[in-house]
């Protein structure tokens, strides 16, 4: 009878042991992200607290986190070098590049010779008199957030 209440005992305490014993964290898994990009030209400040990109940025990574749409971000270093890093976007084949922060007329000079490439420019409150090419739309920040999630959101549709 002891052996069998201490066979019993020792399964009890063996099984306790075993169910509570610490398991292993579970290894970080990358995002998957679908095969096309978001990009945000800013300006030389970045996308820092209280910049014109900050909630551009933030409206990015929102959608990005519901679509699974890359994005990604480069601050133009000054008004002479925006054609450039247009350019560079455009050759990073984004699926649509946002602007906020950058001179409007450089964008949509670098929008009409670039037809085939989306642009989507955030501008300040009462912008606007320029002639737009139609790969390309000017938003006031107001409504930039809507905007920036209904073109990530049909760029991952059309992934």
């Amino acid at each position: 009878m002891w052996v069998a209440f201490g066979t019993t005992a020792v399964l009890a305490v063996g099984f306790a042991a075993w169910t509570l014993w610490p398991r292993p964290a579970a290894a970080p898994q990358a995002r998957r992200y679908l095969d096309v990009t978001a990009c945000l030209l800013t300006g030389p400040s970045g996308i820092a607290a209280g910049t014109p990109a900050a909630p551009v940025w933030a409206s990015m990574q929102a959608a990005s986190l519901a679509t699974h749409v890359m994005v990604s971000y480069l601050p133009d270093t000054s008004p002479a070098d925006v054609p450039v890093m247009l350019n560079t976007l455009v050759e990073r084949q984004c699926g649509v590049i946002i602007t906020a922060g950058a001179a409007p007329a450089q964008v949509i000079n670098v929008a009409a010779a670039n037809p085939r490439q989306r642009f989507l420019l955030v501008a300040a409150p009462g912008a606007g008199g320029w002639r737009v090419p139609g790969n390309a739309v000017i938003v006031p920040a107001a409504n930039a957030p809507r905007q920036i999630d209904q073109a990530i959101r049909a760029l991952a549709a059309a992934a």
